[in-house]
């Protein structure tokens, strides 16, 4: 029973120490939820925003529609994800090295960046994007400026995945740029 308690105060003391982490702290079952509609389709089609399903670019527009800034590549021309940076450019939107939540992290084609593997306070390896660029939703901003990224296709072909990195750049669309 003693060694029971111990683990449990143990236990807490390292949830605790991981919220402190972060200076936007939504609980960790909203911060890796798939709720992503089309996360079980198989047949690579348009989404209604124009990104094929089941890629991040896809990804990212159903994450900013959800937050009522909706995006469409018909229109706005947005194109693969190495090329978010410049239509954001094209449109007058900021973009900058600090994560804030609701923005986009981007990289562009074979970009690489810091990554934190799960549990880890500091940067511990790097990701690299593929040909295509890659953009991924900031969930979470931690105190060293590193990200909490919900994507799909960085760690494995049309899959999800959020996990802690430092993008190259991030986009701020629909949400306030840092100063």
């Amino acid at each position: 029973m003693r060694t029971l308690r111990r683990l449990l105060v143990l236990l807490l003391a390292v949830v605790a120490a991981s919220t402190v982490a972060l200076t936007v702290a939504p609980s960790a079952s909203a911060a890796t939820r798939n709720d992503y509609p089309y996360r079980y389709d198989t047949t690579q089609r348009a989404d209604p925003w124009g990104f094929t399903k089941r890629q991040c670019v896809s990804f990212v527009a159903w994450r900013e529609r959800q937050r009522g800034h909706a995006l469409s590549n018909a229109t706005q021309r947005w194109g693969s994800a190495y090329n978010w940076n410049n239509a954001a450019a094209r449109m007058g939107v900021k973009i900058g090295r600090k994560p804030v939540v609701g923005a986009i992290a981007q990289w562009n084609t074979y970009e690489r960046s810091a990554y934190y593997s799960p549990g880890s306070s500091r940067p511990n390896g790097t990701v690299r994007s593929g040909g295509y660029g890659h953009v991924g939703y900031v969930r979470a901003v931690y105190a060293d400026g590193s990200a909490l990224v919900e994507n799909y296709n960085l760690g494995a072909p049309r899959a999800y995945l959020a996990t802690r990195v430092k993008a190259p750049r991030y986009i701020y669309y629909g949400v306030r740029a840092p100063r």
